[in-house]
């Protein structure tokens, strides 16, 4: 048996479905973190062993919870996959079209301002809609924070308004510093990427027992934490094929293991699962799979993906009440079918709306 396997580049179909499987990984979690068993028990932001141990005391006790305490708690590196292919997807585009900083820039708020208006429009349709009333001050300058996109800077400012729209922060973020940091791996290759990696770790291992950050600030909400998942989408971008070593996957999930149970570990869990998932999508490619549901289902949540994860998080309360009022497996995860399906109905005129906006400044 190779200890590395080879793939083809991953082609539009496939990075669709990558998007598709890491929007449904965060969709899921931000429903179901907020119903029992797990209610908020993830390390996302932050770390607490008591979580690991209360996810598989959970999977115990609550068998028939499996997927509601999975989403729960490991969704979240949905994110992480989001991170990964979206350094991959920029790199594959730059490689073709170099851009000076200025243009990258103008063309990358040219996609993300739209998305932050249709979400803002969401934002009004719901309170109006659902709770009958508008947004307040306080509300309308945390709308003008993720407007200037300095909202992961302002304490209590990174989940206001809706948890999800942190995200906007950090990918902005990483924007700012992809075409040096393409540059930079372009030129020097995996001594690039782990000097950036270095960099990120010694940036969050200080943060974790050298200084306190301020309340409700994190760095796992801002691109430094992030760099090293986003410049491993940008490395196998620069190569020919897409490689998995069997070893680097088994250290990965070792990693990832023990960084549930261990702070000294605990930053190492977002890059070791990213690694995992490159390296079983490999697998998955070279067996040639068929699964053409589970495929089509992705591709379909992939295409929407980005106006998904703008509203998702608007339209789930409403399914949380009910599945906290009735307490069971099945209706829980029948409201989650649910919701799935409402936001995807909704997501279409976003989407309709947001391309028309956009289509003049595609990439």
């Amino acid at each position: 048996m190779k200890s590395t396997i080879y793939t083809d580049s991953y082609s539009k179909n496939q990075t669709q479905i990558i998007k598709g499987f890491a929007i449904l990984c965060i969709m899921l979690h931000n429903l179901f973190h907020w119903i029992n068993p797990m209610k908020s028990s993830e390390n996302e932001f932050a770390f607490c062993s008591d979580y690991v141990n209360l996810f598989l005391s959970n999977l115990t006790d609550h068998p028939l919870e499996f997927i509601n305490i999975i989403f729960s708690y490991l969704g979240h590196y949905g994110v992480d996959i989001f991170i990964f292919i979206s350094g991959y997807g920029l790199a594959k585009s730059f490689s073709k079209t170099p851009r000076h900083w200025g243009i990258f820039m103008k063309h990358r708020l040219m996609k993300i301002y739209p998305l932050l208006i249709i979400a803002f429009i969401y934002y009004f349709f719901t309170r109006i809609s659902l709770y009958y009333t508008l947004p307040n001050k306080t509300e309308l300058y945390s709308m003008l924070y993720k407007l200037l996109f300095i909202h992961t800077f302002i304490p209590n400012e990174g989940m206001s308004l809706d948890g999800p729209w942190w995200f906007f922060g950090l990918i902005i973020q990483l924007y700012i510093f992809f075409p040096i940091l393409y540059k930079i791996i372009e030129k020097h290759g995996l001594t690039a990427f782990a000097a950036i990696a270095a960099i990120s770790y010694a940036t969050i291992y200080s943060s974790l027992y050298l200084f306190k950050m301020p309340d409700n600030i994190y760095i796992m909400q801002n691109s430094i934490g992030h760099f090293p998942e986003f410049c491993l989408g940008i490395l196998i971008a620069k190569n020919k094929d897409i490689a998995g070593n069997i070893w680097g996957f088994i250290l990965s999930l070792i990693a990832f293991s023990l960084g549930n149970f261990h702070l000294a570990l605990y930053p190492l869990t977002f890059i070791s699962i990213t690694y995992v998932f490159v390296y079983l999508s490999i697998l998955i490619t070279n067996n040639k799979l068929k699964l053409n549901y589970v495929k089509n289902t992705l591709l379909i949540f992939g295409k929407y993906s980005m106006v998904l994860f703008a509203i998702h998080g608007l339209f789930r309360w409403q399914f949380v009440v009910l599945a906290e009022k009735y307490n069971h497996p099945l209706i829980t995860l029948a409201l989650a079918l649910l919701f799935l399906i409402e936001v995807l109905i909704l997501s279409i005129p976003a989407k309709k709306i947001y391309d028309l906006i956009t289509q003049s400044h595609s990439i």
